[in-house]
C-alpha cells in the first residue's frame, strides 16, 4: 500500500492520550494514529457508483440544517431522474449519505443509516 507522509501539530494533551493508548494496547503510536484517522474519516463512497459521487459529495457543502432537510426528505427532488438514478434509488441514497454526514459531524444518528457508507 502506498502511503504519504504528513506532519501536523497535535495539542500536547491529545498526544499524551494517544501515547498512553499505544502503550496500553501494545500498538505503535503510528497504528493508534492511523486507527484514529480511519474511524474519524467522513463517509466513504467506495460502495457507490462513481456516476453519483459528485452529486453526493456536493452535500458536504450543506449546513447541518440543510442536511437534516435532505435526510428528512424535505429537499427538492432532482427534476429528472434518469434510469441509473431510478435504478439506484438515488433519493434514498442521498438521504442516507446526508445522515452519514450528520453523524460524522457529531449529531446523534442511528448506526443503521451509515451501514451503506462504512
Amino acid at each position: 500500500m502506498k502511503s504519504k507522509k504528513v506532519t501536523i501539530d497535535v495539542p500536547e494533551h491529545i498526544y499524551e492520550d494517544l501515547k498512553r493508548i499505544a502503550q496500553a494496547s501494545t500498538w505503535s503510536l503510528e497504528e493508534v494514529l492511523l486507527q484514529t484517522v480511519r474511524i474519524g474519516l467522513p463517509p466513504s463512497l467506495t460502495k457507490v457508483p462513481e456516476a453519483f459521487h459528485d452529486e453526493l459529495l456536493a452535500l458536504n457543502g450543506l449546513s447541518d440544517i440543510d442536511l437534516m432537510r435532505v435526510a428528512d426528505g424535505n429537499w427538492p427532488e432532482p427534476e429528472k431522474l434518469d434510469t441509473a438514478h431510478q435504478k439506484a434509488d438515488f433519493v434514498t441514497l442521498r438521504r442516507t449519505y446526508a445522515l452519514s454526514l450528520l453523524r460524522w459531524r457529531g449529531h446523534p444518528v442511528p448506526n443503521a443509516y451509515d451501514a451503506y457508507f462504512a
